[in-house]
């Protein structure tokens, strides 16, 4: 297994500095200390190895939309996490992405693999959405606010400041990262704060 993720470790490594179209399996392995033939027993083709490299990031952003959250601590602080998740994902997210984008035979098959995996971009904002949800049921959030549109605004600003970042090649923004997070997620819960406490603001 240490092997795979060091392959998967390389590939995006190499991504980043060489893209897609001029990258080869040779030079993979040999950035991931292995040989050629050694990559060839994980990934059949280039092209399985990038979509699994998409895949393996997952995971780890929904380790923070863990039911164990719903209704402890911080509504703010929980949210606050979430975004910053969202924007580690993204930021791995983003480069092979571009790969995809500029392969559009490979982007056919990754489609397809979303349609059997029932996956894509769209379960992010379901499990953030079920979050909230749940959040509103304990009376911690506006039940009037659509949980799915908060998941949108979240997610879809968290990307939005990776993907200027990675355009720019620099950080264009005037606040920090953290001040980026803390800002939209009190923008967003002003707009979801229960009734009582809103008409009380």
């Amino acid at each position: 297994m240490r092997t795979r993720q060091y392959i998967l470790e390389a590939a995006e490594r190499m991504l980043q500095s060489k893209g897609l179209a001029r990258l080869t399996n040779k030079e993979i392995a040999k950035a991931a200390g292995c040989a050629e033939g050694t990559l060839y027993n994980h990934f059949e083709t280039k092209e399985d190895l990038i979509l699994s490299a998409i895949e393996e990031h997952l995971p780890d952003f929904l380790v923070v939309v863990q039911d164990d959250r719903i209704g402890h601590g911080s509504l703010e602080a929980n949210v606050q996490d979430i975004a910053q998740a969202a924007i580690r994902y993204y930021r791995k997210l983003v480069p092979l992405a571009t790969s995809l984008f500029a392969d559009m035979e490979l982007m056919a098959r990754f489609r397809h693999w979303m349609q059997e995996q029932q996956a894509g971009p769209l379960n992010l904002y379901e499990q953030v959405a079920g979050y909230i949800e749940a959040e509103q049921r304990l009376g911690r959030l506006n039940p009037a606010i659509q949980p799915f549109n908060f998941a949108a605004l979240l997610l879809g600003a968290c990307f939005q400041y990776v993907f200027v970042q990675y355009f720019q090649g620099q950080d264009p923004f005037p606040v920090s990262e953290q001040a980026y997070v803390a800002g939209l997620v009190l923008t967003l819960m002003m707009g979801g704060a229960p009734q009582a406490q809103a008409s009380e603001q």
